[in-house]
């Protein structure tokens, strides 16, 4: 992983940093020594035009007179020690220099022919000296020409020039050089500071990946890191929660399957031997409650597995809410007198129509009533209450039983698949987690409202539609 970040980074910010600095180092001699032999032109431009200014306006001189005023000048001029005047003769010799040296006559007389195709008759050139010595040049032909003397040109030296450009892309250079080794440095430190933590949690996730959702990525980083951290380690800990409920899901429907399983078996055994017809017909009538609960139980299984992988196909039509759940509320009724409990329910005189699956919303209706029967003690009361909002097309249904209630820490998780609060009966902890899935299908919602010690309501919500006619 380290090698991988530390490539990547390689091939992307640090090789762009170089590139950048490289062209930057490029620009940079470019510019700076552009700008200082621009200088250097100007300056010794500057001189020759000054002094073919003064040879213009002698022009109504003798020769001679000019001649000496050339010489003069030479003589008197100031700046030897950065230019060097020298006087070509009219066959393109050197005649004199200000410095007393005379070159080869044959040393670089390309001048001159510059100077020729020159507009103004002035010549710019810079060259290598035989002595290996690099030379900026302004030749200048003399106009009106003077019998003796053609032209006249200033030689400055450019290895002070070359120098300080040297030492300022040397600087440049050290500046780039810098800068990398900084990017360099704060690049391994922010590598190091991501490859740390990815190293702690790929260890953590590891085992998290093994069952083990006990640990914990110790998040000291307040960042996207950090983040990431929290995430993983709620993710143990729903991972850990939802192992707890699997295993207590896993016992209780083991618990769940094995009480019918138990009457059945030992009614079975009764009937090998039974010696009446009553004992008969009472154990037949305990096999087939029985196996009527596993039925049920399992199709609950199955129903909530089809629903979790989408595979349940709702087959919708045109309903009356109100008959639906009066044959529910019907069904129940020996049950609840069987048990001691009182289930009211007010006939309603309206229809409501609703757009739904008559068999899921039979067995909404059958899982809520059977999980108020089952918290609901003798002597106590399950009210089945509709309230129909025709100005908001809603309608809303609710069980409400008069059980020990739901825990306040529970409320929220009822209806979650496998759980079961603190101290449920039995059950396989999926009724209102299919509920819950049976009414979200149909574009409504589950809500739960229960007092401890008092009463427990489940409340369905539905979309009606304007009437029972019509397609």
């Amino acid at each position: 992983m380290n090698s991988s970040i530390t490539k990547r980074w390689i091939r992307g910010s640090l090789a762009t940093t170089i590139v950048v600095m490289v062209v930057a180092m490029v620009l940079l001699a470019f510019y700076v020594r552009n700008s200082y032999y621009s200088a250097a032109e100007n300056i010794i431009l500057t001189r020759i035009n000054t002094i073919n200014g003064t040879l213009t306006a002698s022009a109504n001189q003798s020769d001679s007179e000019r001649t000496r005023m050339l010489y003069r000048m030479s003589e008197e001029f100031t700046e030897k020690d950065k230019f060097e005047f020298m006087f070509i003769g009219t066959d393109g010799k050197i005649m004199a220099t200000s410095t007393g040296f005379m070159p080869s006559d044959d040393m670089h007389m390309e001048d001159i022919a510059l100077a020729q195709n020159s507009a103004d008759g002035i010549a710019i050139n810079t060259y290598m000296t035989p002595m290996g010595e690099k030379v900026m040049t302004a030749t200048c032909i003399i106009y009106p020409a003077m019998e003796s003397i053609y032209a006249i040109r200033l030689v400055t030296g450019l290895t002070r020039v070359d120098g300080e450009i040297g030492i300022l892309i040397a600087l440049g250079a050290m500046m780039a050089l810098a800068l990398i080794g900084i990017s360099v440095l704060s690049g391994m430190y922010f590598i190091r500071s991501i490859v740390r933590p990815i190293h702690s949690i790929e260890t953590t996730t590891a085992k998290i990946s093994k069952g083990e959702f006990d640990v914990r990525i110790e998040n000291t980083y307040n960042d996207e890191i950090g983040q990431l951290c929290d995430a993983i380690n709620n993710m143990a800990e729903e991972l850990g929660r939802t192992d707890e409920i699997k295993n207590e899901f896993i016992s209780s429907v083991s618990h769940e399957l094995r009480t019918p399983l138990t009457a059945i078996k030992g009614w079975a055994e009764t009937l090998n031997a039974a010696p009446d017809r009553e004992t008969v017909s009472k154990g037949t009538q305990v096999i087939l409650t029985e196996t009527e609960r596993l039925y049920s139980m399992v199709e609950n299984l199955l129903d909530f597995s089809r629903l979790q992988q989408s595979d349940m196909k709702f087959t919708k039509e045109k309903l009356d809410l109100v008959a639906e759940i009066e044959d529910v509320a019907i069904m129940f009724g020996p049950r609840c007198r069987q048990n001691g409990i009182s289930l009211e329910y007010a006939d309603q005189e309206d229809i409501i129509p609703v757009f739904a699956d008559k068999n899921r919303l039979r067995q909404v209706m059958v899982n809520l009533l059977d999980n108020a029967v089952k918290y609901t003690p003798s002597g106590g009361r399950i009210e089945i209450s509709i309230e129909h909002d025709k100005k908001q097309g809603l309608v809303s249904v609710s069980v409400t039983d008069s059980g020990k209630g739901i825990h306040p820490d529970d409320i929220e998780k009822v209806t979650q698949k496998f759980y079961k609060g603190k101290g449920a009966k039995r059950g396989s902890g999926i009724g209102l987690a299919l509920v819950k899935e049976i009414i979200t299908a149909h574009g409504g919602e589950l809500s739960v409202e229960s007092q401890l010690g008092s009463y427990t309501r489940m409340t369905f919500t539905l979309n009606t539609i304007r009437s029972m006619k019509g397609h």
